[in-house]
């Protein structure tokens, strides 16, 4: 397995396969990306959403990996960069996906441990995430480490477009307050 972090530059090559595993985290009910709609309006919709994600990559406020295994993209995960001035102690996890197919094999755990290095050489001592409260996720970040904060109602819209609560973690990657931190982009 390769984990290769994708810029800008090279998104158009991968958005087809980010966007087909989007669709299979949101058919297995590990994300709620995208409301109940057809196939095609909801695959349209996952390249439309990776293409919005080129601005931000494109000056290094959104970073974001894939995971490789026999020349096929079977994960993901992103990492925002926190630009407010109070805030260049922390960073954003968002959208961990690993295809259904893939579950278990550790990519998960790969992907989460390349994010945090990059955070700790970006000055971020502080991450946070939210994922959908009740699922399995809770436990992969649990079990990496991230601490339960709390849970916000009606956070996240699922599939089926009703409401649903979201559950709020943080991990802290250092535990002394940073000196003088400046953003090293």
């Amino acid at each position: 397995m390769n984990i290769v972090q994708i810029t800008a530059e090279t998104l158009p090559r991968y958005r087809q396969a980010l966007a087909a595993l989007m669709i299979d985290a949101v058919k297995n009910n590990m994300t709620s990306a995208f409301q109940h709609s057809q196939k095609m309006q909801q695959y349209q919709d996952a390249e439309r959403y990776f293409h919005s994600l080129r601005n931000q990559m494109a000056h290094h406020e959104l970073l974001l990996w894939i995971a490789i295994i026999d020349s096929v993209v079977v994960g993901s995960i992103q990492l925002n960069i926190c630009q407010r001035p109070d805030g260049q102690n922390r960073a954003e996890v968002l959208q961990l996906l690993v295809h259904s197919s893939n579950q278990r094999e550790g990519i998960g755990r790969r992907l989460i441990q390349t994010l945090e290095h990059k955070a700790e050489s970006y000055q971020r001592g502080l991450l946070y995430l939210d994922v959908m409260a009740g699922s399995v996720a809770e436990n992969f970040y649990r079990a990496h480490g991230y601490h339960y904060l709390g849970e916000l109602p009606d956070y996240a819209l699922c599939a089926d477009g009703h409401p649903h609560p979201g559950a709020i973690y943080y991990k802290r990657l250092r535990t002394s307050p940073a000196e003088n931190v400046a953003t090293s982009y």
